[in-house]
């Protein structure tokens, strides 16, 4: 038996797409991690294209393993620009380096 807390992402992002989407996704992400799947519908959920979000969420992944934050505050610090395939990290300032 499940345990009804496990959140399945696959089955997430399948709820998500249009099926026409989801039929070009499905073999890309279908033996992936639900870890990984986890990156892939964030990115999705934050208003990115797909495609773009095949293309960035194992990085995204990486990136957080070793960092104390979750998916939507890394989302907002770590910015990917698509028109210019790169990313940048775009550090928070402290209230105290304002002045």
């Amino acid at each position: 038996m499940k345990n009804s807390a496990f959140l399945n992402y696959y089955d997430k992002i399948k709820a998500l797409l249009p099926p026409d989407k989801f039929g070009t996704v499905k073999e890309k992400i279908e033996g992936e991690k639900n870890e990984r799947l986890e990156a892939f519908w964030y990115i999705i959920v934050a208003g990115y294209p797909v495609d773009f979000a095949l293309e960035h969420y194992k990085r995204l992944y990486d990136y957080l393993k070793d960092k104390p934050v979750g998916y939507s505050e890394a989302l907002a610090t770590y910015s990917i620009y698509p028109s210019l395939n790169s990313a940048i990290y775009v550090s928070k300032t402290r209230w105290y380096e304002l002045n």
